[in-house]
């Protein structure tokens, strides 16, 4: 066990943090499943528009590896399949039937199963993709051997699923998974918590602590100071609630059909910032309309309010969700807004008098006060980024398609959310994670 203290950050305290209490939502008529969100996988469809499907039942198929299925979180009728560019289905919804029809599977003893037995029960189970792969964070190749295994149970970024409220309840089913990993690699499961955390006894895993500011609680973080990637190394990485659906899916020989989210942001009505216990590819709308604030247009973020991905309101609950936040979609101009004291106004610069509200909570919205400026080399980036890279050369790297300068400067270390911070404070409002997800895209494509 080793404790790490990560000095270089910024945590931005957002209106509306989750309560750590859990709700029971009931659950809904209309299911959904989102190929489009698996990236790297090409879907075939192995069902039509009128099907019926039970829980548990194929719904497509890796192309590039046939063993990979993808399964129906309930059993009902295929209502509709929406097609995307080059007919790619981006989403199948499913009409839930009254009669709980579901495809059960052997239960496996995670601590006797071997390697080739378990890689195949997850292929063909459909929970394969839930244990991602570094370098360039893609779904983990069943074949690459990982040198070791980094379980996040870390939510620095606002506002991520609080773990110790996840695990309530779950603590068996958390030990089988954690257990289950082990035998993906001859190396080590490393369990990167926050300083505090209530764990059961934990055997066959290290636990490290991380404290300080976000991204304190980054995957790469951990990585970087436990386990650095050498050249042509691979690392498994999976969110520690994702552990427990593996575990509960060993154990029980069904497919897990809820886990906790976390709703919050200055969009979501103070009663209703909580934690809540959602169906798993569940339509979210019933969880909304009670809960959103009115009068306001309002933006719904799959994820953090920081890396997250605008969904819209009547989407379901998608694979990897596991928190939700909610914002204004403020579009408002301030006439000569540069000369006011800011006082009201956010800002990571000591341009504006609100740094000395050290301790306020802020009502943000999507405004960029500002439009894209050219890139200037400020130093800014690094003054919060804890990697040990040169932030604003590696971007520029990536906008030049230098690949093999982006790799010398270390890119394959980190993962676009690690920058999601720095184009927070960035004056120029540049994609910083896009442009890094660009650059990892071209060098996985070149081959390194």
């Amino acid at each position: 066990m080793a404790d790490f203290k990560v000095k270089k950050g910024l945590d931005i305290k957002v209106l509306g943090k989750p309560a750590p209490t859990v709700q029971e939502c009931a659950r809904p008529q209309l299911f959904s499943v989102y190929p489009s969100e698996f990236e790297g996988i090409k879907p075939r469809l192995k069902v039509a528009e009128g099907d019926s499907v039970r829980q548990g039942d194929v719904l497509f198929e890796n192309k590039k590896d046939e063993q990979m299925l993808f399964r129906s979180p309930c059993s009902g009728t295929v209502k509709a399949i929406k097609l995307g560019a080059r007919r790619a289905p981006q989403e199948i919804i499913i009409e839930r039937s009254e009669t709980d029809e579901s495809v059960t599977f052997d239960a496996i003893a995670p601590d006797t199963v071997t390697r080739e037995k378990l890689v195949a029960h997850l292929l063909n189970t459909g929970y394969w993709p839930l244990i991602r792969q570094r370098p360039f964070s893609k779904i983990a190749d069943p074949a690459a051997a990982p040198k070791a295994v980094f379980v996040n149970a870390m939510n620095s970024a606002p506002f991520q699923a609080d773990f110790g409220t996840v695990l309530k309840g779950d603590e068996n089913h958390f030990q089988a998974g954690l257990a289950a990993l082990g035998k993906l690699t001859e190396g080590k499961v490393h369990l990167c918590t926050a300083p505090g955390m209530n764990l059961p006894d934990l055997g066959n895993v290290e636990i490290h602590t991380f404290e300080g500011p976000h991204p304190s609680g980054n995957t790469s973080i951990h990585i970087n100071r436990v386990c650095p990637i050498e050249p042509h190394d691979t690392v498994y990485t999976l969110r520690a609630q994702d552990a427990i659906l593996i575990g509960k899916l060993l154990l029980t020989g069904t497919l897990p059909t809820t886990k906790v989210i976390a709703l919050g942001g200055p969009g979501v009505k103070p009663q209703s910032c909580r934690h809540y216990r959602v169906w798993i590819g569940g339509c979210l709308k019933p969880v909304f309309d009670p809960a959103l604030t009115e009068g306001t247009e309002l933006r719904i973020i799959s994820g953090n309010i920081l890396s997250g991905t605008p969904v819209a309101k009547e989407s379901a609950i998608r694979f990897y969700d596991q928190e939700i936040t909610v914002v204004e979609e403020d579009r408002s101009r301030h006439f000569l807004g540069w000369t006011t004291p800011g006082w009201l106004q956010y800002s990571v610069h000591r341009l504006n008098l609100s740094v000395l509200r050290k301790s306020a909570e802020w009502n943000l919205g999507t405004n960029l006060h500002g439009g894209h400026r050219a890139m200037v080399v400020t130093g800014w980036y690094d003054k919060y980024m804890p990697l040990n890279i040169m932030t604003d050369y590696l971007v520029r790297a990536v906008l030049a398609h230098d690949t093999e300068e982006a790799i010398q400067l270390g890119i394959l270390e980190t993962d676009p959310e690690d920058f999601a911070l720095c184009a927070f404070i960035d004056p120029a409002k540049n994609d910083l994670c896009g442009i890094i997800k660009q650059g990892l895209e071209e060098i996985e494509e070149e081959g390194i």
